[in-house]
């Protein structure tokens, strides 16, 4: 039911005595666009939005919603704390890791293994400064791997695949350099049970479980503890890795692939359940930006903005592909061609990705809300759903007026006029969930045409405000 009505006198008296205003009060920090980077845990998500603030939904197992609580769902995007400062985040199956731009890292959630590096194995529900001067960092299923300024690697949590990378095989709560001692670290990546880091140099090294060869160095079984080179090329960008597969990109586009090959995780044609211990080409092409991993499914971007993914299709991961992207090449999701950016590390079940326009979507499992999409219903979904700010009562009766742009006449058939005291603005017009349906620029006294726009509910934001007017489209 609509709680203010609101009619707007002017000079045009006559006219606008017809206008009838629906608004809705949208979180001031929580917005449709504006989202930089997206992670997932096992059963949750988490995001970055480039104001510098962090939001979680999904399951709060194990307090990642870090506000102090833990246990129960959250539906909609909810921010952690209130600081505005976080630049980059990471998750692993039950905690989240967040970085601020003095290198301060931090960590909340799951510490049974002694992932968080803070001296015991308790659980944190709220964020705890964990390490600092870091520049690279990644969240494995159980362990976090760091490198700092100074160039050198360190390793905290569960260690019995060897995968801190410090020479033996015992869990720590406590940060452990890897054994190496070298100081020409880059980056760091992780996989479930394995570790992969690049060199300033442009070298691939590994560590960790090789039980389906997800080392990559040819060795094919057990553990190792020490990192060992990939290969002898100098132009690795990134590497990530689920249970027993791993994905490895290149400077120049080229995605590799090894560990094994079964139900298609590494997306080699015909590769049955081939193991492969070495990197293996995925495609002739050489035109992929970014990468992502999950438990037994893969995820990709291509230089043309679309996107695909491969292996086991847990609640849809996959794109819609009934059972698994078996024996074929890499399946595109969707038809879109404006994917900007995955994380390294996906959803165990659940698939997100960024896009040009700084939203945020994701499909797979949804029953325990991790896919954050305002619908209400814990439903999967085979297709990227676009995540909301919106609570449940928003896209209903819960209707408060307290924008000052106005419209009419409202419900619209075509012409929709904008009173606005803005020149020439940029307005975007979102469908009842949430999903950006049109953006343009309008010029002031001009209408904005809508009729190229199904019948339904809408809500108009203009020059990226927080708040929004609803209306109806005949």
């Amino acid at each position: 039911m609509v709680k203010n009505l609101l009619f707007r006198i002017t000079k045009i008296e006559h006219i606008l005595l017809y206008m009838l205003f629906f608004s809705i009060g949208v979180n001031a920090q929580c917005s449709l666009t504006g989202w930089k980077q997206f992670s997932q845990t096992e059963h949750s998500s988490i995001a970055l939005k480039e104001d510098g603030t962090v939001w979680v939904w999904g399951n709060n197992t194990e307090g990642i919603t870090g506000n102090g609580t833990a246990g129960g769902v959250i539906q909609h995007p909810t921010q952690v704390g209130t600081s505005s400062d976080w630049t980059e985040i990471a998750a692993g199956r039950f905690f989240v890791l967040a970085k601020k731009a003095n290198g301060d890292l931090y960590g909340w959630g799951d510490n049974t293994w002694g992932n968080l590096g803070n001296g015991n194995n308790t659980d944190q529900y709220s964020p705890i400064l964990i390490a600092q001067n870091v520049t690279s960092f990644s969240a494995g299923y159980h362990h976090t791997m760091i490198v700092k300024t100074d160039g050198t690697m360190w390793g905290t949590g569960y260690n019995e695949w060897g995968n801190l990378g410090n020479g033996n095989l015992i869990n720590s709560n406590t940060w452990q350099q890897e054994a190496s001692l070298a100081t020409n670290w880059a980056k760091v990546g992780t996989g479930y049970y394995a570790s992969y880091g690049i060199k300033t140099n442009g070298t691939l090294w590994s560590v960790g479980s090789n039980v389906y060869g997800q080392t990559g160095t040819g060795t094919t079984s057990g553990a190792t503890s020490t990192f060992t080179q990939i290969g002898t090329d100098t132009n690795w960008k990134e590497a990530t890795g689920g249970v027993y597969h791993a994905l490895g990109l290149k400077t120049n586009g080229k995605l590799f692939g090894w560990g094994s090959g079964a139900d298609g995780r590494l997306g080699i044609v015909g590769a049955g359940a081939t193991i492969y211990y070495n990197p293996q080409a995925i495609e002739a092409s050489s035109n992929y930006t970014y990468i992502a991993t999950s438990w037994d499914a893969s995820a990709i971007i291509k230089s043309d903005g679309t996107l695909y993914a491969m292996g086991v299709n847990h609640g849809g991961i996959t794109g819609g592909v009934a059972a698994s992207t078996y024996n074929l090449a890499p399946q595109q999701v969707g038809t879109d061609s404006d994917w900007k950016n995955l994380t390294l590390r996906v959803g165990g079940f659940h698939f997100g990705a960024v896009k040009n326009d700084t939203s945020i979507w994701a499909w797979g499992t949804d029953n325990l809300y991790q896919l954050g999409n305002g619908d209400g219903v814990a439903l999967n979904k085979n297709v990227p759903t676009q995540v909301t700010c919106v609570d449940d009562s928003a896209l209903g009766t819960s209707e408060v007026l307290k924008t000052k742009v106005s419209i009419y006449p409202n419900p619209v058939k075509d012409a929709l006029n904008l009173i606005s005291d803005h020149k020439n603005p940029e307005i975007k017009i979102f469908s009842a969930t949430g999903r950006l349906i049109k953006s343009v620029k309008v010029e002031k006294n001009k209408a904005i045409n809508t009729s190229d726009l199904p019948k339904g509910v809408y809500f108009l934001k203009i020059q990226n405000e927080s708040e929004g007017v609803k209306f109806i489209k005949e």
